[in-house]
């Protein structure tokens, strides 16, 4: 249910309605295996459950987090890939997710704030002038006298100021200096220690300073069955209903254990203190 969603919250922005009647379905299929459940059923709260496994979850994903993990991969091609023919349009993504993106991502291009864009020798030893002079003699004076490299390349603004190229020949230049100027305008992703950009790490890192689940390792990485293992995770949680539990809702309980008739019964009785179990 989760994989044929991909595409979709990949392209477009679902409305909290529907993200909430697929998740009314998970929930049914995870808790009673069936389409409908009622909140009695539902031993963790989803919340819980649509973590990582490593942060007490399921590692199910949520869906409002897993679509901002892939829409922001429309920005990351838009800078790092521009010859993608939709790259020049306006791409349609939320804004939470360009604020993300915008932490995610940083950019590299030297130290360039005393270099002049224009005017100096930094092109493997050429100037623009002697790479592109039909196009150096259209930019305005006054940008060729002061914009320095950092200024230039901080979010293409050098191609701001080429506007004023028309002719064939001013054309052919630009193209040829933008493929030059590509090698120095690098971008990497921050969240990934290869520097590029994959949706697991943007997913991840949306749960950045949620609390460690510390019996991860005992639970998820042993040799027990799947089902041992789900147990191992609710008694984690504290979410087995034992008598402890039920007199907690106000839902008839014996008072005392009644395997061992000592104390009264809770999971940690059950599976420490009771000499019968």
């Amino acid at each position: 249910m989760t994989a044929t969603l991909i595409y979709t919250i990949m392209a477009i922005d679902l409305p909290q309605w529907a993200l909430k009647e697929v998740d009314k379905h998970r929930r049914g299929y995870l808790w009673r295996g069936r389409k409908e459940e009622r909140g009695g059923h539902c031993l963790v709260t989803w919340g819980k459950v649509t973590r990582p496994n490593e942060l007490g979850g399921l590692g199910i994903s949520d869906l409002r987090n897993l679509g901002i993990a892939l829409k922001a991969r429309w920005l990351w091609l838009q800078k790092t890939n521009p010859n993608r023919p939709w790259n020049m349009l306006q791409i349609q993504v939320p804004e939470q997710v360009k604020a993300f993106f915008s932490i995610a991502m940083a950019s590299e291009v030297g130290d360039g704030m005393t270099t002049l864009f224009w005017e100096d020798r930094w092109i493997h030893g050429q100037r623009i002038v002697d790479i592109a002079p039909r196009l150096h003699a259209v930019i305005a004076k006054r940008v060729v006298k002061k914009q320095t490299v950092a200024e230039a390349l901080n979010e293409h603004l050098w191609l701001h100021d080429a506007r004023a190229a028309h002719s064939v020949g001013e054309l052919n230049e630009f193209l040829a200096l933008w493929d030059v100027l590509w090698e120095f305008d690098k971008h990497y992703w921050r969240l990934c220690s290869s520097g590029q950009y994959s949706a697991s790490s943007a997913y991840s890192h949306l749960f950045w300073g949620a609390v460690q689940y510390g019996p991860f390792d005992r639970t998820w990485k042993s040799w027990a069955p799947g089902k041992c293992k789900f147990f191992l995770w609710l008694v984690a949680h504290d979410r087995c209903w034992t008598a402890d539990r039920l007199a907690h809702r106000g839902l008839d309980h014996p008072e005392k254990c009644i395997l061992c008739d000592q104390e009264q019964e809770t999971i940690n009785h059950l599976l420490v203190a009771c000499p019968f179990s």
